[in-house]
């Protein structure tokens, strides 16, 4: 009866001890551009989107940053992109070198806003494949068959590497937001072989099915744009437990109070077709 008693004041004291806190939630007088974009050693048309920050309350799309001017260049040449919708710039079709430094340049409504990134090269995808994976068959755990996609690859010797997978059946990306994608750094893996790793996985029938070609892409974003993923992740689909950390900015690599990141990966590409 004693700790029941205890317990309901307890209660009572956490409800009196409430106090009200007024948030100043962005507004249209606070807004701040937010950056996405990526450039690769393949060649294609790269792309960088541009956006603006809403009132917590915004029920809408974020509305797209239109009209700006967007460059990026590295040690040797430089690329103004064309607005093709609005807020999504792309370069034209270009494959720039690895191992080198790409800085973006974006003029929007009188100010600049840059950032830099250095495209660390990736190895090549040695051998790719998809197969029918049963978990009860393989471990006895109960659970429905899927398309283990999984990879051979050299990792490159020298910590700094971090790694991201990208999986497309029929060239229709299979996953497009972040908490979908496959990312790790090379902090276990330095310098080793990999050798039939699972890397994604599809479900038959509704994702995959046989005779489809699957694409694997092999992104080396790097230890800087992982953790700055890693932080993303933690702000959002990892939170809530009950011993989370105070919610916090994510870093970011923009500069003059712009958000998001602009990145530069070396990319390699392989692809196979589902047999069983």
């Amino acid at each position: 009866m004693r700790r029941l008693i205890a317990f309901s004041f307890a209660l009572v004291a956490l409800q009196s001890c409430t106090e009200r806190i007024d948030i100043e939630l962005n507004d249209d007088n606070t807004q701040r551009l937010v950056v996405e974009g990526w450039i690769s050693d393949q060649e294609r048309r790269h792309e960088v989107e541009l956006s603006l920050t809403t009132s917590y309350f915004y029920e809408q799309e974020a509305p797209r940053a239109t009209g700006a001017v967007v460059t990026i260049s590295n040690e040797e040449e430089s690329w103004t992109l064309t607005e093709d919708e609005p807020g999504i710039y792309r370069t034209p079709l270009i494959a720039p070198p690895a191992a080198q430094w790409y800085t973006l340049e974006v003029q929007y409504q009188g100010e600049t806003y840059t950032a830099t990134s250095w495209m660390r090269p990736v190895a090549p995808i040695d051998s790719l494949y998809v197969r029918n994976f049963d978990p009860y068959e393989e471990y006895g755990i109960p659970d429905d068959p899927y398309y283990s996609v999984r990879l051979w690859t050299q990792e490159l010797a020298g910590q700094g590497d971090a790694y991201m997978w990208k999986t497309f059946v029929n060239n229709d990306p299979v996953r497009d937001t972040l908490r979908e994608l496959s990312f790790v750094t090379d902090g276990l893996y330095d310098g080793v072989y990999v050798a039939d790793i699972e890397i994604d996985y599809l479900d038959i029938e509704t994702e995959a099915q046989i005779g489809d070609t699957v694409f694997v892409e092999q992104w080396n974003i790097g230890t800087e744009a992982y953790d700055i993923f890693v932080g993303i992740m933690n702000e959002t689909a990892w939170n809530g437990g009950l011993f989370d950390s105070p919610p916090a900015n994510v870093q970011t690599n923009m500069s003059n109070g712009a958000l998001g990141y602009f990145g530069a990966a070396g990319l390699s590409v392989k692809q196979t077709i589902i047999t069983e």
